[in-house]
């Protein structure tokens, strides 16, 4: 077994509940490891460490018990998968202007999805791989298999 460090992001407009409900339906329907935060546009931030046989059964189970405990609740990103060069740096322990000048001159087969002001939106598991082409940046396996579940799990919600 094996710890994911995961998030899902959700609308809870629908629901129509204070934070404190929200928060005990939450507990009572086995999110008590993660780490909820509530913003002012109605939505829920839940933070995992969840120990698991695989990444994509962290996130199946996670997603089942927050829709079991808030059913109109809809799912609107799961992390991490689009990342920019700050989220980046933090995977591979490395300052941000490293990772530009590899994203500028190594990493040529990597392009980003979108540029959001200056910054570009990368997948993070596109990143991972490609950084390993390069043969010195590496992550433990689970960073990977979880960029890659983010990556399904937010390509699966677009569809809906």
């Amino acid at each position: 077994m094996n710890k994911y460090e995961f998030s899902l992001r959700f609308d809870v407009a629908p629901c129509a509940l204070s934070m404190d409900e929200i928060d005990d339906r939450l507990f009572e329907n086995g999110c008590d490891d993660a780490l909820v935060r509530h913003n002012r546009r109605q939505e829920i931030l839940l933070d995992f460490n969840r120990e698991s046989s695989s990444a994509v059964e962290a996130f199946r189970v996670a997603y089942e018990q927050i829709k079991t405990a808030l059913p109109q609740a809809r799912l609107l990103e799961a992390k991490p998968d689009y990342v920019g060069p700050t989220d980046i740096a933090c995977v591979f322990d490395l300052s941000r202007q490293r990772i530009q000048k590899i994203l500028q001159t190594r990493a040529s087969g990597l392009r980003a999805l979108t540029s959001v002001g200056n910054t570009q939106v990368f997948r993070l598991s596109h990143v991972i791989d490609e950084f390993s082409k390069l043969g010195t940046l590496h992550v433990k396996e689970p960073v990977r298999e979880t960029a890659i579940a983010a990556m399904q799990m937010n390509r699966m919600n677009d569809l809906d």
